[in-house]
């Protein structure tokens, strides 16, 4: 049976390498996207010092950039677990001979239940996500009819008040779903993994310390839900699985013992790991969290001038049109106003995009600033480095320099 990636265009990576490897900024077409590869790499492996520190496991989140070279940095040779958030992204980068470990984060869609049967078959170990009994019934029934399929492996999706997905702890939902999974007649079918936690409203803060907090929240919750099962079933083993970008930038400030401590006597009912992936990228809103610095970012979006605007709408020196819009840049918000910030090149002030159409934005003033010449090709620092990369075919790699192209990664967009 075949299944929606294999419809799925790939650009070729070899004609591109051939074209664009050993050219420079100057030589791309705009809009493209480029990632300068020494900072995506310290970036990478900030996050697995972070979680030796720690003393915890790493499952690296591949949805920003969704490459095999990509997850391979982030991967180091710390770690073979990863999240993704597409199947398209598993079938391909589970090519790689370093994981071992692949977690589905949306919970469990029935339509797709015969995918995820075919591609249990291709990973030691493939885990799904639920947060509804109605989810472990349709995962029950399918293998009570295939035999030969294995045993589900599920992480249960725990809400910490972002309510998005996931169940609260303190939900008798939460407790009832547990007790079902646990229960022996659907524990030869489903097995429960772990559990995972994300704090997305991390993005929102602005301080280290306050990512923190987040940080010892989600261990607290997803623990406790351990607690939930461990009472039921004291010999169950257990992931708990927590993290986002902030949170996960922020677990370098937190040790092992305070840990303990914040955990109000209670043990670690588990093995604690972290998970994020916007970290090798980063962008406006994780630098608005105060967890990263502009030099961490390595994602910027090269666009070019083709109009300029003098005084228009009282701004000074005026506007000036730019061919990279929703499309290119996304339509996301942060702390830091527009939807882009232009930083290079440098010595005509501070420009950012203040409006954005499909496939073109409009460049607004900020301070002492001067008109690009027409033509000039600018680096923007989009505010979601995930979505803007998702409408990108593929990808040019910068080296040191931050000019010379040293590789071309092709992303496996789509579902």
């Amino acid at each position: 049976m075949p299944f929606p990636y294999e419809y799925n265009p790939i650009a070729d990576k070899q004609k591109l390498v051939d074209e664009y490897v050993g050219k420079t900024i100057s030589d791309l077409p705009t809009p493209s996207l480029i990632i300068n590869k020494t900072k995506y790499t310290s970036n990478c492996q900030h996050m697995i010092n972070n979680a030796k520190s720690l003393g915890v496991k790493l499952r690296v989140h591949v949805k920003t950039h969704k490459t095999y070279e990509g997850t391979e940095l982030q991967l180091g040779q710390f770690t073979d677990r990863i999240v993704v958030s597409t199947m398209m992204e598993a079938w391909n980068i589970v090519k790689s001979d370093k994981i071992n470990d692949i977690h589905y984060s949306l919970p469990v869609v029935r339509s797709s239940i015969p995918q995820y049967a075919d591609f249990a078959n291709h990973v030691e170990k493939f885990s799904l996500m639920l947060d509804d009994k109605d989810q472990v019934d349709a995962l029950v029934a399918y293998r009570q009819k295939h035999k030969d399929v294995k045993p589900w492996s599920v992480f249960v999706k725990v809400d910490q008040g972002t309510h998005r997905a996931g169940l609260e702890v303190g939900d008798s939902e939460l407790a009832s779903l547990i007790a079902k999974l646990l229960d022996p007649e659907v524990k030869q079918h489903v097995q429960l993994y772990g559990f995972y936690c994300h704090a997305g409203n991390s993005y929102g803060v602005n301080s280290e310390s306050s990512a923190r907090d987040m940080l010892i929240d989600e261990i607290k919750q997803a623990n406790n839900a351990a607690k939930l099962a461990r009472k039921i079933d004291p010999d169950v083993k257990l992931i708990l699985s927590v993290g986002a970008t902030p949170t996960a930038h922020a677990s370098e400030s937190l040790t092992q013992d305070e840990l303990i401590k914040k955990l109000d006597g209670d043990e670690i009912f588990g093995e604690l790991e972290l998970h994020a992936g916007n970290y090798p990228c980063c962008d406006l809103q994780q630098l608005a969290t105060q967890c990263v610095q502009a030099k961490d970012i390595s994602l910027t979006v090269l666009a070019e001038v083709v109009s300029t605007y003098p005084n228009r709408q009282d701004h000074t020196p005026g506007e000036q049109l730019i061919n990279a819009g929703v499309l290119s840049l996304a339509r996301e918000s942060s702390a830091f106003e527009g939807f882009g910030h232009v930083v290079k090149p440098s010595g005509y002030g501070d420009w950012f995009v203040g409006k954005i159409s499909q496939e073109h934005g409009v460049l607004y003033p900020q301070r002492d600033c001067k008109f690009f010449p027409y033509g000039t090709k600018l680096r923007i620092i989009p505010q979601h480095s995930c979505i803007a990369a998702a409408n990108f075919p593929y990808y040019f790699i910068v080296g040191e320099d931050d000019e010379t192209v040293v590789d071309v990664w092709v992303p496996f967009r789509a579902w």
